[in-house]
Protein backbone atom coordinates (compact mmCIF):
# COMPACT_ATOMS: atom_id res chain seq x y z
CA UNK A 1 0.00 0.00 0.00
CA UNK A 2 1.17 3.51 -0.77
CA UNK A 3 1.48 6.30 1.77
CA UNK A 4 1.53 10.06 1.47
CA UNK A 5 2.56 12.79 3.86
CA UNK A 6 0.32 15.82 4.09
CA UNK A 7 2.35 18.97 3.62
CA UNK A 8 2.69 21.06 6.75
CA UNK A 9 1.31 24.47 5.88
CA UNK A 10 -0.40 27.60 7.11
CA UNK A 11 -4.07 27.86 6.13
CA UNK A 12 -7.37 29.53 6.91
CA UNK A 13 -10.14 27.63 8.68
CA UNK A 14 -13.35 28.70 10.34
CA UNK A 15 -15.42 27.39 13.25
CA UNK A 16 -19.05 26.77 12.32
CA UNK A 17 -21.41 28.84 14.41
CA UNK A 18 -18.80 31.54 15.11
CA UNK A 19 -20.53 33.77 12.51
CA UNK A 20 -17.30 34.69 10.74
CA UNK A 21 -17.55 36.77 7.59
CA UNK A 22 -16.58 33.64 5.58
CA UNK A 23 -19.42 31.63 7.13
CA UNK A 24 -21.92 34.43 6.47
CA UNK A 25 -20.77 34.85 2.85
CA UNK A 26 -20.97 31.10 2.13
CA UNK A 27 -24.44 30.94 3.68
CA UNK A 28 -25.53 33.79 1.39
CA UNK A 29 -24.01 31.97 -1.61
CA UNK A 30 -25.79 28.72 -0.65
CA UNK A 31 -22.52 26.81 -0.22
CA UNK A 32 -23.41 26.38 3.47
CA UNK A 33 -26.95 25.83 4.69
CA UNK A 34 -28.12 26.02 8.29
CA UNK A 35 -30.47 23.09 8.85
CA UNK A 36 -33.61 23.20 11.04
CA UNK A 37 -31.89 21.19 13.81
CA UNK A 38 -29.00 23.70 13.97
CA UNK A 39 -26.51 21.53 12.11
CA UNK A 40 -24.98 22.59 8.80
CA UNK A 41 -24.84 21.23 5.25
CA UNK A 42 -21.61 22.12 3.43
CA UNK A 43 -21.49 21.74 -0.33
CA UNK A 44 -17.94 20.58 -1.08
CA UNK A 45 -16.57 19.77 -4.55
CA UNK A 46 -17.50 16.12 -3.99
CA UNK A 47 -21.12 16.74 -2.89
CA UNK A 48 -23.62 15.24 -5.31
CA UNK A 49 -27.39 14.85 -5.64
CA UNK A 50 -28.05 18.21 -3.96
CA UNK A 51 -26.94 17.02 -0.52
CA UNK A 52 -24.24 18.72 1.53
CA UNK A 53 -21.85 17.20 4.04
CA UNK A 54 -23.28 17.45 7.55
CA UNK A 55 -21.33 19.25 10.28
CA UNK A 56 -22.17 20.47 13.76
CA UNK A 57 -21.75 23.84 15.44
CA UNK A 58 -18.17 23.97 16.72
CA UNK A 59 -16.82 21.86 13.85
CA UNK A 60 -14.43 23.59 11.47
CA UNK A 61 -14.45 24.12 7.73
CA UNK A 62 -11.86 24.96 5.11
CA UNK A 63 -12.56 26.33 1.65
CA UNK A 64 -11.34 25.10 -1.74
CA UNK A 65 -11.58 27.54 -4.65
CA UNK A 66 -12.04 26.03 -8.11
CA UNK A 67 -12.45 28.29 -11.12
CA UNK A 68 -13.47 31.15 -8.83
CA UNK A 69 -16.14 29.16 -6.98
CA UNK A 70 -15.78 28.48 -3.25
CA UNK A 71 -16.40 24.98 -1.88
CA UNK A 72 -16.42 24.52 1.91
CA UNK A 73 -15.63 21.14 3.42
CA UNK A 74 -15.96 20.14 7.08
CA UNK A 75 -13.52 18.79 9.65
CA UNK A 76 -14.94 17.51 12.92
CA UNK A 77 -13.83 19.60 15.86
CA UNK A 78 -11.90 16.68 17.43
CA UNK A 79 -10.05 15.86 14.18
CA UNK A 80 -9.30 19.49 13.42
CA UNK A 81 -7.96 20.32 16.87
CA UNK A 82 -5.78 17.17 16.90
CA UNK A 83 -4.22 18.02 13.52
CA UNK A 84 -3.94 21.82 13.51
CA UNK A 85 -2.27 24.44 15.68
CA UNK A 86 -3.98 27.80 16.11
CA UNK A 87 -1.78 30.74 15.18
CA UNK A 88 -4.22 33.68 15.34
CA UNK A 89 -7.69 34.61 14.15
CA UNK A 90 -8.69 32.18 11.38
CA UNK A 91 -5.07 31.14 10.70
CA UNK A 92 -3.84 27.64 11.58
CA UNK A 93 -0.83 25.44 10.96
CA UNK A 94 -1.74 22.04 9.53
CA UNK A 95 0.24 19.06 10.83
CA UNK A 96 2.27 17.04 8.34
CA UNK A 97 0.77 13.60 9.08
CA UNK A 98 1.35 10.51 6.96
CA UNK A 99 -1.61 8.48 5.71
CA UNK A 100 -2.21 5.28 3.79
CA UNK A 101 -3.70 6.00 0.34
CA UNK A 102 -5.18 4.16 -2.63
CA UNK A 103 -5.51 5.30 -6.24
CA UNK A 104 -7.19 3.67 -9.21
CA UNK A 105 -4.68 1.27 -10.75
CA UNK A 106 -3.07 0.36 -7.41
CA UNK A 107 -3.12 -3.29 -6.36
CA UNK A 108 -6.18 -4.30 -4.35
CA UNK A 109 -5.66 -3.93 -0.62
CA UNK A 110 -7.44 -5.02 2.54
CA UNK A 111 -8.72 -1.51 3.24
CA UNK A 112 -10.33 -1.04 -0.17
CA UNK A 113 -11.74 -4.58 -0.03
CA UNK A 114 -13.29 -3.77 3.37
CA UNK A 115 -14.90 -0.56 2.08
CA UNK A 116 -16.20 -2.25 -1.09
CA UNK A 117 -17.55 -5.36 0.64
CA UNK A 118 -19.24 -3.29 3.37
CA UNK A 119 -20.85 -1.04 0.74
CA UNK A 120 -19.22 2.09 2.17
CA UNK A 121 -17.46 2.67 -1.14
CA UNK A 122 -18.60 1.90 -4.66
CA UNK A 123 -16.67 2.25 -7.90
CA UNK A 124 -18.38 3.19 -11.13
CA UNK A 125 -15.93 2.24 -13.95
CA UNK A 126 -18.19 3.59 -16.72
CA UNK A 127 -18.28 7.12 -15.24
CA UNK A 128 -14.86 8.83 -15.04
CA UNK A 129 -16.24 11.92 -13.28
CA UNK A 130 -18.10 9.90 -10.61
CA UNK A 131 -15.82 6.86 -10.30
CA UNK A 132 -15.53 6.92 -6.47
CA UNK A 133 -18.82 7.08 -4.56
CA UNK A 134 -19.50 7.01 -0.82
CA UNK A 135 -21.77 8.47 1.82
CA UNK A 136 -19.49 10.55 4.04
CA UNK A 137 -20.46 13.16 6.63
CA UNK A 138 -24.11 12.23 6.02
CA UNK A 139 -24.07 13.05 2.30
CA UNK A 140 -23.47 11.20 -0.97
CA UNK A 141 -20.06 12.20 -2.30
CA UNK A 142 -18.37 11.42 -5.58
CA UNK A 143 -14.92 11.95 -7.09
CA UNK A 144 -13.18 11.50 -10.43
CA UNK A 145 -11.26 8.38 -11.33
CA UNK A 146 -7.94 10.23 -10.86
CA UNK A 147 -8.77 11.19 -7.24
CA UNK A 148 -7.03 9.56 -4.26
CA UNK A 149 -8.69 7.70 -1.39
CA UNK A 150 -6.97 8.84 1.82
CA UNK A 151 -7.38 6.63 4.90
CA UNK A 152 -7.37 9.01 7.87
CA UNK A 153 -7.99 6.30 10.46
CA UNK A 154 -8.07 2.50 10.36
CA UNK A 155 -9.49 0.80 13.45
CA UNK A 156 -8.67 -2.87 14.01
CA UNK A 157 -9.80 -5.43 16.57
CA UNK A 158 -7.45 -7.46 18.78
CA UNK A 159 -6.89 -9.97 15.95
CA UNK A 160 -5.93 -7.26 13.46
CA UNK A 161 -9.19 -7.34 11.48
CA UNK A 162 -10.53 -4.02 10.27
CA UNK A 163 -13.50 -2.74 12.29
CA UNK A 164 -13.86 0.71 10.75
CA UNK A 165 -12.11 3.11 8.40
CA UNK A 166 -12.22 6.89 8.32
CA UNK A 167 -11.55 7.99 4.73
CA UNK A 168 -12.23 10.65 2.15
CA UNK A 169 -11.54 11.49 -1.48
CA UNK A 170 -8.93 14.04 -2.51
CA UNK A 171 -9.10 15.46 -6.03
CA UNK A 172 -5.92 14.97 -8.07
CA UNK A 173 -5.11 18.69 -8.20
CA UNK A 174 -5.51 18.98 -4.41
CA UNK A 175 -3.55 15.79 -3.76
CA UNK A 176 -0.61 16.96 -5.87
CA UNK A 177 -0.65 20.33 -4.07
CA UNK A 178 -1.13 19.06 -0.50
CA UNK A 179 0.59 15.65 -0.27
CA UNK A 180 4.01 14.10 -0.88
CA UNK A 181 4.14 10.41 -1.87
CA UNK A 182 6.31 8.35 0.50
CA UNK A 183 8.45 5.45 -0.62
CA UNK A 184 9.85 3.86 2.57
CA UNK A 185 8.24 1.51 5.09
CA UNK A 186 7.20 3.19 8.33
CA UNK A 187 4.60 3.26 11.09
CA UNK A 188 1.59 5.51 10.48
CA UNK A 189 -1.63 5.82 12.47
CA UNK A 190 -0.89 2.50 14.18
CA UNK A 191 -0.35 0.68 10.87
CA UNK A 192 3.02 -0.48 9.60
CA UNK A 193 3.55 -0.09 5.86
CA UNK A 194 5.60 -2.90 4.33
Amino acid sequence: MKHAKKRQKILSAYRLGAHTSMERELIQEGAIQVLPDGSYALFSQEAVNGAGEIALPGDFFKVDVVEGKRYPYPNSRAYFEANHRHIEGDTYEQAGNTYAIWQDGDAPCEEIDFLLSSGRLTLCPQDHDHYFNACLCGAPLSACRDATVVFYQIDRDGCGRIKDIGFNFVARRDFERDYILQEDSYETNGITAI
